[in-house]
């Protein structure tokens, strides 16, 4: 997934493969690498494509998701594993549906169970 995004970012950007390397200066071959996700780009060259493309890491990396609501448009930053907590919370109707009523109090209950049942 990083790759494609990266993909994303130098189209966007208006850069063909071979112009980026020659920016970056490695190899056209290489961005072709870290497009395909075949290679992961070495630190230095990770914050060039960064700085050349004005993307964050974030983004890169699949951590940002932009959340429309009715008032504002903001960004949350999570995890590939706040993701798949998140997507089973919404699998299970119940739970979701629970922890949509009051979820300050729920995650209370939840996690005084958990201490229950995982004590330390």
């Amino acid at each position: 997934m990083m790759g494609q995004r990266l993909r994303e970012a130098r189209i966007n950007a208006g850069l063909t493969q071979t112009e980026l390397a020659h920016i970056v200066g490695v190899k056209p071959a290489e961005i072709s690498q870290y497009e395909s996700d075949k290679r992961t780009p070495r630190w230095n060259v990770f914050i060039k494509l960064l700085d050349i493309l004005n993307i964050s890491a974030d983004k890169i990396l699949g951590r940002e998701v932009t959340v429309i609501s009715d008032d504002e448009d903001y960004t949350v930053k999570l995890s590939k594993k706040d993701l798949q907590i998140i997507e089973n919370i919404r699998n299970n109707a119940k739970l979701y549906k629970v922890l949509l009523n009051d979820p300050n109090r729920n995650v209370k209950v939840i996690n005084n169970n958990l201490k229950e049942v995982f004590p330390e």
